[in-house]
């Protein structure tokens, strides 16, 4: 697995069950139409809240995003932590090896934000018999984490049905990619930029 864009393009994820145990990969078709669609990168901030790999982190990384990672996993955690040093990344990347409702409390209390949040946990993950990917939508939406036209990106099963709306973020779209669905919320859904990952209903495969 390669990092596709940015300076960093080119260099390779080592990914292996000793690593990262039974990891799901973000398929490169998924991954390129994001990173299309949203394009540079530079003098933006970045959340991954269910950073695995770290393939997502370091690709927005790499297009210039200043990026923060919550990997609970502590395997996978120090697995990205030793790619990191490896790759001499040392600003610009925050790695917080805790659970993504943690980190969120964190970046609350810090009064941090930002403009991109991509939620991607394992798709069989649940919280209190809610989906996971569905339980951080809500954590990102009763939070100040958001900037005002902000983006949140949230990768899950195609057979996982997400909300509509989870005040104050609307769905903009979605698209299905195999197995997965991507689906982008946004405050209102009325900012003309929010156009830019929006997709004509016929594009859905």
């Amino acid at each position: 697995m390669r990092i596709i864009t940015g300076h960093l393009r080119g260099r390779s994820l080592p990914i292996s069950h000793k690593r990262h145990g039974d990891i799901r990969v973000t398929s490169s078709r998924l991954k390129e139409a994001v990173f299309a669609r949203l394009g540079p990168l530079d003098g933006t901030h970045w959340l991954d809240l269910c950073a695995g790999s770290g393939q997502i982190g370091l690709e927005a990384f790499s297009r210039g995003a200043q990026v923060v990672c919550a990997e609970p996993d502590q395997r996978r955690a120090a697995s990205l932590k030793s790619l990191l040093g490896e790759w001499r990344i040392r600003d610009g990347f925050d790695l917080r090896a805790r659970k993504a409702e943690l980190v969120i409390k964190e970046l609350t209390q810090q009064k941090q934000s930002f403009d991109y949040i991509y939620i991607d946990p394992p798709y069989h993950a649940r919280r209190s018999k809610m989906p996971l990917c569905a339980a951080l939508l809500e954590d990102v939406a009763n939070s100040d984490i958001l900037t005002a036209e902000g983006l949140v990106l949230v990768q899950h099963d195609r057979h996982q049905e997400l909300p509509t709306s989870c005040p104050p973020l609307s769905r903009l779209h979605e698209r299905v990619y195999g197995d997965s669905v991507l689906s982008v919320f946004a405050r209102g859904g009325e900012h003309s930029h929010h156009d830019l990952m929006v997709d004509p209903p016929e594009a859905t495969v």
